[in-house]
């Protein structure tokens, strides 16, 4: 029994184990399995499918007059309470949400607060500061197709070699388009040191860090 085991072991070595085609395709079930185990506990985590609407914007209507009602106070000397909100600004759906419905609604401060800091010195700084408001209200408009932005959706995401960016495939839905432009989008991650409760905890947030020149460009090009 010993040498019959012995014998076929041989065989299967010298004709399948040593043979080109079975190394072949050895690498590529490796390749497969590490690609699906990649996928499936390294890939970004977002929501796919509809993550923008008019429904889930009605939360930022609220954010939105809150911001600018203690932006009006002096110096924050007014004591005004924290807003109770469901939104989580570590993920990547809400600085997306935030990117386009801010362009929607033309409110400047808050579309800029989405973007990375870096970005907006590369789209806005070479401009002269009155130019510069200008061209900021001009890449909303243009990016909303003056307000007409209805929903949003994930298509998929991908990482990119830069750290702690990710690339996201979007569908974006306007009012007066029949069908969804398709565009690129890339978000990256800030270490940033919020205080809660006494105690400060480091949290990465997630800005826009696509040229909005660029993305302006995917959305007319349609």
């Amino acid at each position: 029994m010993r040498e019959i085991k012995e014998a076929v072991w041989l065989a299967v070595r010298d004709n399948i184990i040593k043979k080109v085609w079975f190394k072949v395709l050895s690498a590529l079930f490796i390749f497969i399995v590490g690609f699906g185990l990649y996928k499936a506990y390294f890939s970004p985590k977002i929501t796919k499918g509809e993550i923008g609407n008019e429904s889930i914007w009605n939360e930022f209507d609220k954010l939105s007059s809150e911001f600018e009602r203690k932006s009006k106070t002096l110096d924050g000397v007014e004591d005004v309470e924290n807003p109770v909100s469901s939104i989580d600004g570590s993920k990547l759906e809400t600085v997306i949400n935030e990117f386009f419905y801010t362009a929607n609604k033309n409110n400047a401060d808050l579309f800029i607060s989405t973007i990375h800091p870096d970005q907006v010195n590369t789209d806005f700084a070479s401009f002269h500061l009155k130019e510069r408001f200008n061209k900021i209200d001009e890449a909303m408009s243009r990016i909303s197709r003056n307000g007409q932005i209805e929903k949003v959706n994930v298509v998929r995401s991908l990482w990119v070699l830069e750290s702690k960016a990710v690339r996201v495939v979007l569908d974006v839905y306007y009012k007066d388009l029949d069908n969804p432009i398709r565009m690129n989008l890339i978000t990256k991650r800030v270490e940033q040191y919020h205080t809660h409760s006494n105690e400060e905890e480091e949290i990465d947030i997630p800005y826009v860090s696509s040229s909005v020149w660029d993305i302006i460009e995917m959305i007319e090009e349609k």
